[in-house]
């Protein structure tokens, strides 16, 4: 009877703690939750604004530049003509805005391509900010030089471009 009594207890004792072990289970349970999170892919809103100034000042009689920027564009043109003697300079000054509302702009020059470096000098200068506070705009002024006079109708054209590189700063 005793062995019986003993089988029993250590029965009850092993489903208390089949049980146990069982209701632990059940009511145990980790919820994990895994992801990222990604900004929108976008590029830095920094254009044109369409204010652009001219000037002739420093060239001969009859030199011109045209120049323009479609308001809220990333390209702007120039035209100059009518150049002809050394040191002759026109220069164009367009506004740049930098649209963003949360970043600054860092502007600067990437690249300056000539077709005819021998003959015109093309440069740029940005004399306000080179870094642009977000809403805030800056100048860039663009300077045509002719440095030598071409003797031939082939030289007396050159193509130029200039690439300004506007890159996020954080505030």
């Amino acid at each position: 009877m005793k062995k019986k009594n003993s089988m029993i207890v250590l029965a009850i004792f092993v489903a208390v703690l089949v049980l146990g072990v069982g209701y632990a289970a059940v009511t145990a349970g980790n919820l994990n939750i895994v992801g990222d999170a990604k900004t929108k892919d976008t590029n830095l809103n920094v254009v044109f604004t369409g204010d652009v100034t001219t000037s002739t000042a420093e060239a001969s009689t009859g030199a011109a530049v045209s120049a323009s920027a479609v308001e809220d564009s990333l390209d702007a043109d120039i035209h100059v003509t009518g150049l002809q003697k050394v040191g002759d300079t026109v220069t164009a000054t367009y506004t740049i805005k930098n649209k963003e509302s949360d970043l600054s702009a860092s502007i600067v020059e990437d690249e300056i391509t000539n077709s005819k470096t021998e003959f015109f000098t093309v440069t740029t200068d940005m004399s306000t900010a080179k870094t642009v506070a977000k809403g805030a705009t800056t100048t860039v002024t663009v300077t045509v030089r002719l440095i030598k006079v071409p003797i031939s109708q082939a030289d007396s054209t050159a193509n130029i471009s200039i690439k300004l590189e506007a890159s996020p700063v954080q505030p």
